[in-house]
């Protein structure tokens, strides 16, 4: 209980937490009665914030949910004039619905077609998969209710309404589990809650789910709760790959503390969810299950990774994809072996966050895709280990700001679409943030000194 009614308020060490603090209202008195408050609690508000940049990630993407009925008075989609990137609105939940075969019915992974010469099925993981599939099934049952009212409703822009609805539940609940990790900091989770990342990305992909139970695996093994962070681990990697690396953190503490029996644990319970989950799926529908890993195997460098920025700006050839698969996986390796040589030789034990911190930025830095809505991945990590927030929100503000720049860049230029001059600087510029983020956070665990032990 003293921890609640002892917060660190941010606005004593962070300019710009001082100023958004004045604005409202200035500094608590001497007087002020805190931690009272019967209903507007640091978390309610917290939520009540997160809900107000939720509501604005959706109005960020509702030009691409506007419809145009046709003449046998079926309602379709209205992307006319390139308006996914006109208006920055484009995501994947909301074509994917007819595109990957959501609209039919059938169970995902056995829906195929044909691009090219090639056989295509679901590029998702399972659980990512389940997930659509389910949302899909209450937009046919619920459609036709929709459509009774008469409005332009396209039945992909009710299952992308259902979908951000789903979501959000997920992000509140990301919301409450960081809060309570967060301690005497918790008005920090601002910065999770007020991101400008979840305003052009929390809906651009189904990249919500997996950070929530990749948060609740570290709630969970913040209160020493191992299997039932493995658990977490194994559905949050079943949904999206990245949760496997949180195991890469806890090893290395496992490692320096010498208490590998919890780890295990943890490693066991999530190995057994994940193919509890993968199994059956795999057996039953093998080219369906395969095309996730197919497709990362094959395919070549994202738009805004390093890659293509090294492509663009220098004579240097363009890597193979076998090549490029191998550098890639390489510069990872590495990173992660200078995280656990880190982590081991560091004074003071190292806390897990900033492990899992420098991990996802060596994936992002290194992997030859970085989506963009990827950086959502790295909002609360970082808020939790370096609760900077001007360096943050520069960061954040930054990697938004790629978005709309991508998309008019993509306009190509016949269409008076950007020259990749101007997005390369914005992701340069992101890199920089990045770096110094990082360094900042390996100086911070190299500085921190043992905990002293009386009578040692």
């Amino acid at each position: 209980m003293p921890s609640r009614l002892h917060r660190r308020s941010p606005a004593l060490t962070e300019p710009v937490a001082r100023g958004f603090v004045d604005f409202l209202g200035g500094p608590v008195g001497r007087f002020a009665a805190v931690g009272r408050q019967r209903w507007w609690t640091p978390l309610r508000v917290l939520i009540l914030v997160a809900l107000v940049f939720l509501s604005f990630g959706f109005l960020s993407k509702a030009r691409c949910l506007e419809g145009v009925r046709a003449d046998d008075g079926r309602v379709g989609l209205d992307w006319s004039g390139d308006r996914q990137y006109v208006a920055a609105c484009y995501n994947d939940i909301t074509p994917l619905y007819g595109g990957r075969g959501l609209d039919q019915g059938g169970f995902p992974y056995a829906f195929s077609w044909v691009e090219g010469d090639l056989t295509r099925y679901l590029e998702y993981p399972v659980l990512a998969g389940l997930f659509q599939w389910a949302v899909a099934a209450f937009t046919r049952l619920t459609y036709p209710l929709v459509d009774a009212t008469g409005l332009p409703v396209a039945e992909a822009s009710w299952f992308f309404a259902l979908t951000a609805l789903a979501m959000s539940a997920l992000w509140v609940l990301a919301i409450r589990l960081v809060a309570d990790m967060a301690g005497h900091r918790i008005w920090d989770v601002v910065l999770v809650a007020a991101s400008p990342l979840i305003i052009v990305h929390a809906f651009t992909n189904w990249d919500i789910p997996s950070i929530t139970l990749a948060v609740a695996a570290m709630h969970a093994a913040s209160r020493s709760r191992f299997g039932l962070a493995g658990l977490f681990i194994g559905l949050g990697t079943a949904f999206k790959l990245w949760p496997l690396y949180l195991l890469g953190a806890y090893l290395v503490l496992a490692l320096r503390d010498r208490r590998i029996l919890p780890f295990l644990r943890m490693l066991g319970v999530a190995v057994v969810t994940w193919l509890a989950l993968n199994v059956p799926v795999m057996l039953a529908y093998p080219a369906g299950w395969g095309e996730f890993l197919r497709l990362n195997s094959e395919r070549g460098y994202e738009w805004t990774t390093v890659y293509a920025i090294i492509d663009r700006n220098t004579l240097l050839p363009a890597l193979p994809v076998p090549v490029l698969n191998v550098v890639s996986f390489g510069l990872f390796a590495a990173a992660c072996l200078a995280i656990l040589v880190l982590g081991l030789r560091a004074a003071a034990r190292p806390r897990a966050v900033e492990l899992i911190f420098l991990i996802v930025v060596a994936f992002l830095l290194f992997n030859k895709v970085w989506s963009p809505q990827y950086s959502l991945w790295l909002v609360i990590p970082a808020v939790l280990a370096l609760p900077r927030w001007r360096l943050l929100l520069s960061w954040m503000a930054v990697d938004a700001l790629v978005w709309p720049l991508l998309m008019w860049h993509m306009l190509g230029a016949e269409n008076n679409g950007i020259p990749s001059e101007l997005l390369d600087a914005a992701l340069l510029t992101r890199l920089v943030l990045l770096t110094v983020m990082t360094v900042l956070v390996v100086r911070q665990i190299l500085r921190r000194q043992p905990a002293v032990r009386w009578g040692s």
